[in-house]
């Protein structure tokens, strides 16, 4: 019974949370878009939307994500639930708002919660692998854009932002009630939709992590482990790791301390374990955030593909660091 009940907690948490930035977003976006101040930013994405031949939509929703991923990605997929952008430029999209948050999270996170912890030489080696991630995601979705656009696509100086929307026949002389108005009743439906996707995966995930599903990753430590010769030491702080990073590192910087493992030791241990710290991380949050976000259909792939880099660039990061790193 208490498996269900924090579950459901979380799930109710997590949904106040996130249901809040969604609803900001999507009838924000949908009122601004109305009003015409979307039209006005439409400039400021025309470089970047060149540079991968994606739409001004999408660099627009790059923008919004600096700010707020979950903002950014529920704009992307408002443009490709009113068929302004193709599913192609949707996943391309997706992919790429998350290249601001590699670099943002250095100042918000990295450098000072981590660099305290492990130093600077550590630190550095640890935001590497993030600052790759996002580098590699610009690269994939330049090279794929580039590559795989279509004929037929609205060429990229065409006007993305119709002076009125379908559904308001006499939008130039709405009040700014009936815009609200307008707004709400163009985007119930899709805000619906994503909360209880939302709500449905996220309880789910929840159910594994609290029935003790999810701890079957920490049966995978110690192989990786024995695979870089690695002390026994760095199985607990790297078993933590993988639920969360923050306490894992913690632990890690106490056994570096204490001086049981070296630095060379507590670096690969900590890029290797996020091998799988990055996948249980997607399963438990980005996952279901995706899914609600850019349905069943979409939500699973864009996941996986930014899984899939995410991985690349740490194992290659470790690979630098076992062939170069002084120890």
């Amino acid at each position: 019974m208490d498996i269900w009940l924090d579950s459901l907690t979380y799930t109710t948490r997590l949904i106040l949370k996130m249901g809040s930035v969604m609803f900001v977003s999507l009838f924000g976006v949908e009122l601004l878009m109305q009003l015409g101040a979307m039209r006005r930013l439409a400039p400021l994405g025309k470089p970047m939307a060149r540079l991968a031949h994606l739409p001004t939509e999408s660099a627009v929703t790059f923008l919004a994500s600096i700010g707020s991923l979950v903002a950014g990605n529920t704009m992307i997929a408002q443009f490709h639930q009113d068929g302004r952008i193709s599913g192609r430029e949707m996943v391309l999209s997706a992919v790429l708002n998350t290249v601001p948050l590699h670099f943002r999270e250095a100042l918000t996170f990295h450098f000072p919660i981590i660099l305290p912890l492990l130093g600077l030489e550590l630190c550095l080696i640890y935001v590497a692998a993030f600052w790759l991630a996002g580098l590699l995601k610009m690269a994939f979705v330049i090279v794929w854009g580039r590559w795989s656009q279509k004929t037929g696509t609205r060429p990229m100086d065409a006007e993305p932002w119709p002076e009125c929307p379908p559904y308001a026949p006499d939008c130039m002389h709405r009040t700014f009630r009936q815009l609200v108005g307008d707004a709400y009743h163009a985007k119930k439906k899709l805000f619906r939709r994503m909360i209880l996707l939302l709500a449905g995966v996220t309880f789910v995930i929840q159910l594994m992590v609290q029935s003790g599903l999810m701890r079957h990753f920490n049966r995978l430590v110690q192989p990786v482990t024995d695979i870089f010769n690695l002390p026994p030491a760095v199985i607990g702080p790297v078993s933590v790791y993988i639920l969360s990073p923050t306490v894992g590192i913690t632990y890690m910087a106490n056994l570096l301390n204490d001086r049981l493992v070296s630095d060379f030791q507590a670096i690969v241990a900590l890029l290797a374990g996020g091998l799988l710290m990055v996948p249980a991380t997607r399963l438990r949050g980005t996952l279901p955030r995706y899914t609600a976000i850019f349905g069943v259909r979409y939500g699973p792939f864009i996941c996986l593909l930014t899984m899939g880099l995410s991985l690349l660039a740490r194992a290659v990061i470790l690979v630098l660091v076992l062939l170069f790193y002084r120890h």
